[in-house]
């Protein structure tokens, strides 16, 4: 497995695979922004165009997991554009393919995330995930820090209106 910083603008194929697997993630019921693998794959593919223009723009970064030429995970990390926010980022669409779960590899892409934001000079990371997940777990076995819940944050696959758990890293190591 290699993880590799993405470039813009990203390839066709890079943005096929990356749709696919935002899709597999929302058919499993992943709350990263969409309620249907089916009807919202045209919209998932926008979603991946737009964040090519934003790699150019140097808005975010993301980094993928590759294994033979095909992405198996992802993970985005975002530089806070306010004046008063410029020591922070967040860490966004962290994906991991069914297929390759539970092989290290999020926490792999994690890492990459946490080193570049260093190498930036960020000091603090955030990220929200929905409570229910074993994302929770996950984030706080790396050392991230739950600050509090919103409940009825975001609406899932099913319908129902779920709370996500805000949390946080300090990077000042």
């Amino acid at each position: 497995m290699i993880i590799s910083r993405m470039t813009s603008p990203i390839a066709s194929e890079d943005l096929r695979q990356l749709t696919a697997l935002m899709q597999e993630a929302v058919s499993l019921g992943a709350s990263i922004g969409y309620t249907d693998a089916t009807q919202q794959v045209d919209a998932m593919h926008h979603y991946w165009q737009q964040q090519s223009h934003a790699i150019t723009e140097g808005n975010v970064q993301f980094f993928c997991a590759r294994v033979n030429d095909q992405i198996v995970g992802v993970i985005g990390l975002e530089r806070c554009g306010k004046y008063n926010g410029t020591h922070r980022g967040e860490i966004f669409k962290l994906m991991v393919s069914q297929a390759w779960r539970r092989q290290g590899i999020a926490k792999k892409l994690m890492q990459t995330a946490i080193d570049s934001a260093i190498q930036l000079g960020l000091k603090l990371l955030v990220l929200d995930t929905r409570s229910e997940d074993f994302t929770v777990k996950l984030y706080r076995s790396l050392g991230w820090i739950v600050v509090g819940e919103i409940p009825h944050y975001a609406q899932s696959t099913s319908g129902e209106y779920q709370a996500t758990t805000v949390m946080f890293l300090h990077l000042s190591r």
